[in-house]
């Protein structure tokens, strides 16, 4: 390719340098001084070119959230199949993404609200899977770009109590029992993928949770066979960022 390249550049100058002599006052052949002139103005038309401007989405997010937040959830079933149930809680929630453009991202999102999700089912006889969740979130972030990169420069600041709450209450059966509560005070997840292209990320954060954060799963079960088909996990994070960028 940068042979090529060269080849093209030189017969280009050559060209552009024979017309602006042409009808001059030099009559045995191409001036040295065109040849240099028609050269370096060929070399800046080439950088020009072999690096276009990819155009740029400019995103600008500004979120406050000063009240409650709050999911509940409540499932009762004599005899569960396939039951699954999630509460979600999100104080301040954004979403972005770009497809061929730069993003060119600045968020800043506080909480100010309690933030709470609770789930609570109860299976009297269990048959396949039972699954309980909650999700309680103070800020949370999610930005991508596709085939180009992103610049972000993000701010989110919690000064309240997040909780994740999941209680599980089983008495017969044979199945799988899934339960699971998180909680987060901040949360950003950013990424570039360029599938082939450049795709540079640029990212800052700057987090700061000034409150509790807390989760827990409670599961009771009068059947012990349950015990070795159960699945229980409980997180608490005050700020998570993940930050990621693949070529």
């Amino acid at each position: 390719m940068a042979t090529s390249i060269a080849v093209f550049a030189a017969l280009s100058s050559a060209a552009y340098a024979q017309e602006a002599t042409t009808g001059g006052a030099t009559t045995g052949g191409v001036g040295a001084d065109a040849i240099v002139d028609a050269i370096a103005d060929t070399d800046a038309s080439d950088a020009s070119s072999a690096a276009p401007t990819l155009p740029t989405s400019t995103v600008l997010n500004g979120q406050i959230n000063l009240n409650s937040v709050i999911s509940d959830v409540k499932v009762v079933y004599d005899d569960g199949s396939g039951v699954d149930a999630t509460a979600a809680s999100f104080a301040n929630d954004f979403t972005a993404a770009t497809r061929g453009s730069t993003l060119d991202l600045t968020s800043n999102q506080t909480n100010d609200g309690q933030v709470r999700a609770k789930v609570d089912v109860t299976v009297d006889t269990i048959d396949g899977y039972v699954g309980a969740n909650s999700v309680a979130i103070g800020n949370k972030v999610l930005a991508g770009s596709n085939f180009t990169g992103s610049n972000m420069a993000i701010g989110q600041t919690n000064n309240a109590r997040v909780t994740a709450t999941t209680n599980l209450t089983t008495s017969d059966g044979w199945g799988q029992v899934h339960g699971s509560a998180t909680a987060i005070g901040n949360s950003v997840h950013g990424a570039a993928a360029g599938y082939g292209n450049e795709a540079p990320l640029n990212a800052t954060s700057n987090q700061t949770n000034n409150a509790n954060i807390k989760s827990s799963v409670n599961l009771k079960t009068d059947n012990t066979n349950h015990a070795a088909f159960s699945s229980i996990q409980a997180t608490s994070i005050g700020n998570t960022a993940t930050y990621g960028s693949d070529w």
